[in-house]
């Protein structure tokens, strides 16, 4: 999933990369610069069929193959007085080689907000940031290509952890990390025919870190969609790092409401990191479960376990690989991955 190792309390929104760059910096202004080249190959994605954006994933791996990406980042600010700066943030992804019909390159948009910061504690942010479910997300959303499957899930049950359209308030000190969020869908609000996407969606999330190295975080969203269907979202999980081992446990619970009744999904992860040295060891199990409406049994969506080693080259390159073993119900095949990564 392409996430760095991190501690449960991320400071705050504004944090810049650690290699960023100051570009710029006058009289209270400034602006950094980040980013990130890597080059990945493997069987890492399963095959689909159609033509594009209705194309459907089947349970097949994909052949070997290779897949490029780029990221540039700028973060700016503006200190307005002593207690308040004017802060944001712009971020965006190449994508060569893409996973799309026409294999054409991809350009996106992972970031585009800007707001205010207050006493170095509270932010207020509008446009496109990180949703406050990623507090809990991250907990296991540590690997470069796989993991976390229990965490985003997919279709009924799909989350992210970035969100448009979103209005960000966030506090964090002290080893206390408080947000929340709402966000309205507007390309989703039309005057013709029914919506059916979503048009609201609300998010809350409380972490602490005690000085022994313990964090806990709660979080929950609700989605709401315009076919009067509602999304409720529970996680709730723990960390805990000591000398070279990162270990947390996280619990999801998502329920689908329908006009025509209710879908229940339940699961967890565990992760575990040891790292020595230049290395790192990384390895987690992931299951979920699903109950189905009417006679349908019950299914293991996710049943999974993800190993991966990872080689600092210097501060600012690694290489990695990580293998990917199902075992769901749907006979997903396992998938494996190498890659390159160097960040500025």
């Amino acid at each position: 999933m392409k996430k760095t190792i991190l501690a449960l309390t991320i400071p705050a929104l504004f944090a810049t990369s650690a290699s960023a760059v100051t570009v710029y910096s006058d009289e209270g202004a400034q602006v950094d610069i980040y980013g990130r080249v890597q080059f990945e190959a493997g069987e890492m994605h399963f095959k689909k069929t159609g033509v594009s954006p209705n194309q459907v994933t089947t349970n097949q791996a994909q052949d070997f193959g290779g897949e490029g990406e780029a990221r540039l980042g700028v973060n700016v600010k503006y200190m307005l007085n002593n207690d308040v700066d004017l802060i944001g943030k712009l971020e965006w992804q190449v994508t060569a080689e893409g996973d799309n019909a026409t294999g054409s390159d991809d350009i996106s948009a992972r970031y585009a907000w800007a707001g205010f910061r207050f006493m170095d504690t509270t932010e207020l942010t509008f446009g496109r940031s990180q949703d406050p479910l990623a507090q809990s997300i991250y907990l296991g959303d540590i690997f470069n290509l796989f993991g976390a499957k229990t965490s985003y899930s997919s279709g009924d049950f799909e989350v992210s952890d970035k969100t448009d359209d979103q209005v960000r308030l966030s506090y964090a000190n002290n080893g206390l990390d408080l947000r929340s969020a709402y966000a309205f869908s507007d390309k989703e609000k039309n005057t013709v025919g029914v919506n059916t996407g979503l048009e609201n969606q609300y998010t809350l999330s409380a972490g602490y870190t005690f000085p022994v190295g313990v964090g806990l975080v709660a979080s929950y969203q609700k989605q709401e969609f315009g076919n009067t269907e509602d999304l409720d979202v529970w996680f709730a999980g723990a960390n805990y790092s000591i000398d070279g081992f990162y270990l947390a446990g996280l619990y999801t619970e998502k329920t689908k409401d329908y006009v025509a009744g209710e879908l229940d999904a339940k699961g967890y992860e565990f992760t575990a990191t040891y790292n020595v040295d230049a290395w790192t060891l990384l390895a987690q199990y992931a299951k979920e479960e699903q109950e189905r409406a009417g006679n349908l049994s019950d299914i293991d969506s996710v049943d999974a376990v993800t190993l991966g080693v990872q080689y600092d080259l210097t501060a600012k390159a690694k290489l990695y690989a990580e293998y990917e073993i199902n075992d769901d119900d749907a006979d997903n095949d396992d998938l494996y991955g190498m890659g390159i990564q160097y960040n500025f």
